[in-house]
Order: structure tokens, then sequence, then C-alpha cells
């Protein structure tokens, strides 16, 4: 469960595939959970955005950015324990990102970039380190 939370098009986000691995779904029942909102009400479009991977037999599929606003529509309706104790430290991780964005100054060199983008993904690594470990420690402790 490596990169939860990734940066695409400059903003915090997750995939539906990473939804699916996280919560034990069936990727196809999280697409049509996302296809059901998006046709249902078209507020929440802007939270999803639609895309293709390429599988293990490298045929190209379809799966789904989010923001945190779409990933906690998504998984709110998810239920348990283990649910609830992950959707609290994703959506601090989430915010954590978001807070590292608003805290740095924009960078103006090359090397500011680098820098900058080198700091978050340090940190980002590290607290989904842990959150990683906490789900592990969390399922060997249900089962």
């Amino acid at each position: 469960m490596e990169n939860l939370v990734i940066m695409h098009d400059s903003q915090a986000v997750t995939t539906s595939l990473k939804v699916a691995e996280s919560f034990r779904k069936a990727h196809r029942n999280v697409l049509a959970s996302i296809k059901n909102f998006t046709a249902e009400n078209s507020a929440v479009k802007n939270m999803f955005v639609e895309s293709t991977y390429i599988n293990r037999r490298g045929q190209e599929q379809p799966m789904f950015y989010m923001n945190r606003d779409g990933f906690s529509l998504l998984v709110m309706g998810f239920t348990g324990n283990k649910a609830l104790q992950f959707k609290l430290q994703y959506i601090e991780a989430f915010n954590r990102m978001e807070q590292l964005i608003k805290e740095e100054a924009l960078p103006q060199t090359p090397e500011e970039k680098l820098k900058l983008t080198m700091e978050a993904a340090t940190h980002l690594d590290q607290r989904l380190s842990t959150v990683e470990d906490e789900i592990t420690d969390m399922k060997e402790n249900a089962e």
C-alpha cells in the first residue's frame, strides 16, 4: 500500500485502485460506486477524474483519481472498526499534505522546487509508512 496519497496535476489525490486495495473491495465495485455518484449528482463530478491503468496482462483498464472530498464521499459508506481507523488516518494524511503545500512558499529556482518536493515526499512517506504499519497491526490483531 505504498503511495496512498500522491500528487497528480498539482493536487493531493488517491486512486480507485488504492481504495479497492486498502479496503479489500473489488475494484469493479469501487468503479460502480463512483459512476453512481457522478451519474446521480453533477456536483461531485469534479471530485473524480476518469483515467486508465495497464493491468498485469498489459490491458488498459478504467480507474479514477479522486481528491480528498471524493475519497471521503466514497469511503464514508464503508463500515467497521478497521474502516473507521483507516479513514481517520487517511484523512489526516491528506490534510498534512495540504498543510505542507500551503506552508511552503512557492519555490523560485529548480533547486528550491526539488528541495520542497523531496521534503514533502519524505514526510509523506514517513507518515504513510506509519499508517501502513498500523493497518497491518489492525489486520493481524483482527484475525
